[in-house]
Parts: structure tokens; sequence; C-alpha cells
């Protein structure tokens, strides 16, 4: 019997231990930040990705393509162009960056997802009406053919030396 008190104590006294422990915790502070995104959604203005690629650039999925050319591919949605604009520099590094609204123009700009070699891509992004539209141009130059000399190559170009046309009647 003296046994069994003395058990019964010892229980009491560890749950009275536990139960102090958890009161004595602090809350948790609250945090006057927003709570982040959770991994399966995104955050406000966050464009998802699409499955449209437009040389190397993988366009939003919000945005639809309008035009392709072998040179240029056109596309538009009904999305914010400063999140377009976020979206877009999220994923090249470019040459050069003019923004002036309505409009931004991303000169000389390669896709960091894009395998090597990457082209060299001229972007725009402007509001029209209702919408964001977007024009990805592959400005990319021919390499070079090798062997040739510098006369030979002007030659290619349809110049003299001088930067002259060698047949001022077919002017490109």
């Amino acid at each position: 019997m003296k046994h069994a008190l003395l058990c019964a104590a010892a229980a009491l006294v560890l749950l009275s231990g536990c139960r102090g422990e958890s009161e004595r915790r602090a809350p948790a502070p609250a945090s006057s930040a927003a709570p982040a995104p959770r991994p399966d959604q995104l955050a406000p203005g966050e464009l998802a990705e699409g499955t449209v690629d437009a040389f190397g650039l993988k366009l939003p999925r919000a945005m639809t393509v309008t035009a392709q050319f072998p040179d240029a591919v056109f596309a538009r949605g009904s999305v914010r162009a400063e999140d377009v604009t976020t979206y877009v520099k999220e994923r090249v590094v470019s040459a050069r960056v003019a923004s002036e609204p309505p409009k931004t123009v991303l000169q000389g700009a390669t896709a960091k997802s894009a395998p090597a070699p990457a082209r060299v891509l001229d972007i725009e992004i402007f509001m029209r009406d209702d919408h964001t539209e977007i024009v990805v141009r592959d400005v990319t130059r021919p390499p070079a053919k090798d062997g040739l000399t510098e006369e030979e190559r002007w030659r290619e170009l349809g110049l003299t030396p001088q930067g002259q046309p060698l047949d001022p009647t077919k002017l490109e």
C-alpha cells in the first residue's frame, strides 16, 4: 500500500511538472508581415510559368500566343504589365533595360534556363487597352564562317571592304 501511494505521488509530481512547463512557455510573437504563401500557391502578382517557349524563355501561363514567326513571338494576356516585367526579369539576364510607362524593353537578354549557346533576345512588354502584350525577338547573330578573309566576309555581306555596296541596284 505504501508503495502504491508512493507511485501515485510520483506520477502526480511528474504530471504537474509537465503542465507547469507548458504553461511557462511564451507564446510565439505575432508576425506583422503577411504570411508566406504555401508552396502550391502563387504570391500576389506572381505569374505561373507556362509551357510556351519563346527562344528559351518560357512565357507566363496567363499569356496566349497571338503570332509566331521564325524570329519573333507575340503574346497577350489579361495581366498587369508590371507583373509580366517582374516575371521576365527573374528569368533573363539583360544587357540593357529601358522602362518608360507604358513600355519596358530588355535588350540583349539571354534566358537563364536556355541551353548554351543561349539566343540573344530583345523583349518588349507593354500595355494596350485592357491587356498586356509581350514581343520576344531573336536577335542572335549567325556565327561567322570559318576560313574567310576579311574581304570575303565583306563580300558575303554584299559590301566592299570600305562598306560600300557591291551592287548599288540591290540594296537590302
